[in-house]
């Protein structure tokens, strides 16, 4: 069968099915027959949210409201510097620096309530220091 006659015998068969077939002769598609709605662009711009609301809240501090300019912010606080941690060399044939435990419990340790308990280190394993 000739592609084109194929062409017309679905065409044919389609404009039989429905009406809204859109093909070179009619050129017309669902979306701009007359009976599709349509809104008013008047419609459209009174619930557009980009608008200005006159009974949308908005919550305002008191100076502000007051006309007043801002207040300055207050100053970060001061705290002392963090000491550095110690540092002591372990004994062993690579010689590594640990850090000496502070006093400063951890928030686990401080959460349980008791005292820190650190596993042996690696050195003191091999050294049999435990």
């Amino acid at each position: 069968m000739d592609p084109r006659a194929r062409a017309d015998a679905a065409l044919a068969r389609a404009r039989a099915r429905g009406r809204h077939v859109v093909t070179p002769d009619n050129m017309t598609s669902p979306m701009d027959s007359s009976a599709t709605q349509q809104i008013p662009r008047a419609m459209v711009n009174a619930i557009d949210p980009r608008g200005g609301d006159p009974d949308s809240t908005m919550v305002l501090a008191a100076h502000i409201a007051a006309g007043q300019p801002a207040p300055p912010p207050p100053p970060p606080p001061q705290s002392a510097p963090e000491p550095e941690p110690e540092l002591r060399v372990a004994p062993g044939p690579v010689p590594t620096v640990q850090q000496v435990p502070t006093s400063r419990p951890s928030l686990s340790q401080r959460l349980s309530g008791g005292q820190p308990q650190h596993p042996p280190g690696l050195s003191q394993r091999l050294n049999g220091d435990t």
